[in-house]
């Protein structure tokens, strides 16, 4: 009975060399790391180094075993491979080597386009790149992305910031308000450049504080637009406001249309009950622009 029991142990023995010799002598052990029979017979991947030796792990960062196959398991698998060098796929993400700063996650959708915050990283949504800044989809900014309309277009810290003057003065924000200069991650007005501004000329806010421009004195209101065309002529809380019948007679909408009387914030006609809704429908008699009355 120990001759037989060594006699089997000896065959087993060898049928599984031979089934390990066959493995490592197969196609699916080059291309996929299936190099070691399992129970079964049938060849697996059966440790991180079948894969590593493999070229689905040299070209796709297909280089950890798991259930017998070689897949993506860490971002390690796919910064040695091809795809990485060739491609800029070097992030581990749901079993792929992918690109982060050029994905946007499905859960994101909603921040990536106005916040560039595309990529989720524990739980939360990242901006990772100038591409998300840019609103996720190509180079060019889009209207509605922090680029664009914040001067906000260089990813640091998982947030869009403005990084130099230059990410500034193509915004709205620098064209509208004169906040041209980036300071602290964020696109700020100066002293000089609201003197200069279209906020200063339209709105009377020609002073700086806090790194926008504001309305210092009913003078620079007295200067503006508003105060020509709406009579938007004393300074209130650093914007430009109608405050009084005075105000409203030297306006355009007086002159033209008698909304001479100064009655809750705004100029009115003579006999008006109240001031003119701004949810009332266009009327050529009544509403104006910056521009002027149409």
């Amino acid at each position: 009975m120990r001759i037989s029991g060594l006699l089997v142990g000896l065959v087993l023995s060898a049928a599984a060399c031979d089934d390990a010799g066959r493995c490592k002598a197969a196609p699916e052990c080059v291309k996929q790391g299936k190099c070691t029979p399992n129970e079964r017979g049938a060849c697996a991947a059966a440790s991180d180094q079948d894969c590593k030796g493999s070229e689905a792990c040299k070209s796709s960062g297909q280089c950890s075993a798991k259930a017998g196959s070689c897949v993506v398991a860490t971002d390690a698998d796919c910064k040695g491979s091809d795809d990485c060098k060739s491609r800029k796929l070097c992030s581990a993400k749901q079993g792929n080597c992918v690109n982060l700063e050029t994905l946007v996650d499905p859960e994101c959708g909603k921040t990536c386009g106005a916040d560039g915050l595309c990529v989720s990283r524990d739980g939360r949504c990242v901006a990772l790149s100038a591409l998300h800044c840019a609103g996720g989809s190509s180079d060019k900014p889009e209207k509605e992305s922090p680029c664009l309309r914040l001067g906000q277009c260089t990813a640091k810290g998982g947030v869009c910031q403005a990084d130099s003057d230059k990410d500034c003065t193509e915004s709205a924000l620098c064209k509208k308000d004169a906040q041209c200069a980036a300071k602290d991650g964020r696109c700020v007005a100066t002293a000089e450049a609201c003197k200069s501004s279209k906020a200063c000329e339209n709105d009377g806010k020609c002073a700086e504080k806090a790194g926008a421009c504001v309305a210092a004195t009913s003078a620079d209101c007295q200067k503006s637009a508003r105060c020509k065309l709406e009579g938007a002529c004393s300074m209130k809380e650093g914007a430009c406001v109608a405050a009084s019948s005075a105000d409203c007679a030297r306006s355009s909408v007086c002159a033209q249309v008698k909304r001479c009387l100064f009655k809750d914030g705004a100029c009115v006609s003579a006999g008006s009950g109240k001031a003119p809704a701004s949810s009332d429908p266009p009327d050529k008699t009544r509403k104006t622009t910056i521009d002027g009355i149409w």
